[in-house]
């Protein structure tokens, strides 16, 4: 429902633009992190109020602005004047408040929804596409391998072999591109994949 969907990607290119200047001159980094980013436009989003029990809220409109990004951009760069004031707030206080949006941003993942999906009956299933349009066998075959891959990618950034984490995360496209499509046709791909 974004009207500037492009806005979105054009974001997150300046602050990749931003983040390698940033580099050259030893200043610090601006992250385009996924979870703050997900959780920032979860937040802008209205749903509609009057939906009939049991019927899920629909999305209405996104209030497109950059307002807030602005201000979390200002408020990062603050943080280098305020460093004393932050090293005051408890450690644990922080590791609650990102759990809390870690969480919240996985509602409306495809992943993590296919994953609720393998603990469910297959009745009470969400009238989505790549529901009605993959069998549900392929369907949860498809979530296993991507919960492998995700398994394997968190091994590998937890050992030593850390370093190696981009190495082994770029080995995911021959894994799209050249193991899956032997599994799967190309229109369940594309159901699974872009919708």
């Amino acid at each position: 429902m974004l009207v500037k969907g492009s806005g979105f990607h054009l974001d997150l290119l300046l602050i990749v633009a931003l983040g390698g200047t940033s580099a050259l001159f030893g200043l610090p980094w601006m992250a385009a992190a996924t979870v703050r980013s997900v959780t920032h436009v979860n937040a802008l989003t209205v749903m509609s109020k009057a939906v009939a029990p049991g019927d899920k809220p629909r999305i209405q409109e996104v209030k497109e602005q950059r307002v807030t990004g602005l201000l979390v951009s200002v408020m990062v760069g603050m943080s280098i004047v305020i460093g004393d004031l932050l090293r005051k707030i408890p450690l644990a206080v922080l590791f609650g408040i990102f759990l809390y949006m870690g969480v919240m941003s996985l509602n409306g993942i495809q992943l993590s929804e296919r994953i609720m999906l393998l603990l469910m009956p297959p009745k009470y299933h969400p009238d989505h596409s790549y529901v009605r349009k993959v069998r549900t066998l392929r369907m949860h075959l498809f979530t296993c391998i991507q919960m492998v891959c995700l398994a394997v990618l968190w091994a590998v950034m937890s050992t030593q072999a850390s370093l190696a984490f981009p190495f082994v995360l770029i080995l995911t496209v021959p894994v799209k591109m050249f193991l899956l499509p032997r599994i799967f046709t190309s229109r369940e791909m594309i159901c699974v994949f872009f919708i």
